[in-house]
């Protein structure tokens, strides 16, 4: 019976790897997010490996550390592939779904399951050097959304709506309840939490105490991160809108409404902001005044943050395929079909593109010159 029902490879991670300088170890790469890359790509693309899960993927990403790419299934698995030839080096199996990426460090990954018929969460460190957990905590209430990485701890917040920040041994630094439903992420800048929620607030949250800074209502329920940069946050909803917030005083620089529900976080480079809904609208908007640069209008519907080069964007379509988009007009340069949903927010690390999609496949792409 257990090789029928686990019958997918040992349950255990254990690693040796280096000290990675300039890691993708969480959703966005950074607390305060980040999904562009300085780099002009073409229009090509030839596949490098694919790998199997067995499981769906949310609207996460991968993460990387070292030479290892890790991604977690709704299936409650951590899987564990060589970046250059994607060999499964490891595989962690856990009883509950995980909904967001892993924290990866150079020893320790950190990562929430969650029990959905019990509305409880496990939060679980792992020593990938050692292969053995070290630190296991069940609460109350689902983490459903990214969490972030920190030099020294973490923060993630539950659907209730509270702000937790723990350190790497498994102690809580501080606990606030905000007491409205959240299924934002959380993002950080300069010592400030910033997330929305259910009841339409934006809400600030200081990462050293937890005291709570400031909360002011804007409308709609916040999915996604905050993009932050200086004092302001681009922040989108299921209204349709986009906001530029200063997140300190709560003034609204400038709104945008797209028509149709958003719930992806929406993507930068240093001069535009670039936003998909669920219409199979892509935007494309100054950052500093909300006025639209272009839009253009697909047959599928976008969720998944896109990557963001010098020349192109990479937009995945859960209608199964992704596009490799001209940045300066929106127009497709190119379309890749796949047998599912694509669900991962693409990420490129060096030269290697990853996608994900439905039925638990990952695929690591090079561009062709």
């Amino acid at each position: 019976m257990a090789i029928l029902i686990f019958g997918c490879g040992k349950s255990l991670i254990e690693l040796t790897s280096k000290l990675d300088e300039d890691p993708h170890q969480m959703f966005g790469k950074i607390p305060s997010k980040n999904f562009f890359v300085p780099v002009t790509v073409s229009d090509s693309l030839k596949l490098k490996w694919e790998a199997e899960t067995y499981g769906s993927f949310t609207n996460s990403s991968v993460v990387v550390y070292d030479e290892y790419v890790f991604i977690s299934d709704l299936g409650g698995r951590i899987f564990v592939f060589n970046i250059s030839d994607g060999k499964r080096v490891g595989m962690l199996r856990s009883g509950e779904a995980i909904v967001g990426s892993p924290l990866v460090y150079k020893t320790l990954m950190i990562y929430a399951g969650v029990e959905d018929r019990n509305n409880v969460t496990d939060l679980i460190y792992y020593d990938y050097e050692k292969g053995k957990e070290y630190y296991y905590e069940e609460f109350d209430s689902r983490v459903l959304s990214e969490m972030i990485a920190l030099d020294d701890g973490i923060i993630f917040l539950t659907e209730s709506g509270r702000i937790n920040r723990y350190d790497l041994k498994g102690k809580s630094v501080w606990q606030t309840e905000t007491d409205k439903r959240t299924r934002s992420s959380p993002s950080l800048i300069a010592n400030t939490i910033v997330f929305g929620n259910d009841a339409g607030e934006i809400l600030t949250v200081n990462a050293e105490d937890g005291k709570l800074i400031n909360r002011f209502q804007v409308g709609g329920i916040f999915n996604g991160s905050p993009n932050l940069e200086d004092s302001n946050a681009l922040i989108s909803n299921n209204n349709g809108k986009i906001y530029s917030i200063n997140y300190k005083s709560g003034k609204i620089n400038w709104d945008y409404d797209t028509g149709a529900r958003i719930v992806m976080t929406p993507a930068t480079d240093d001069l535009n902001v670039y936003i998909g809904n669920l219409d199979g609208s892509i935007y494309s908007l100054n950052k500093g005044n909300g006025k639209l640069n272009w839009q253009q209008k697909y047959t599928g519907l976008f969720n998944a943050t896109p990557l963001i080069t010098n020349n192109r964007i990479i937009l995945p379509d859960l209608d199964r395929s992704f596009y490799i988009i001209d940045k300066q007009t929106g127009q497709s340069k190119n379309k890749y079909s796949l047998d599912g949903r694509v669900k991962l927010s693409p990420v490129l690390i060096d030269s290697t593109l990853f996608i994900g999609y439905d039925r638990g496949i990952l695929r690591a792409y090079e561009f062709v010159y």
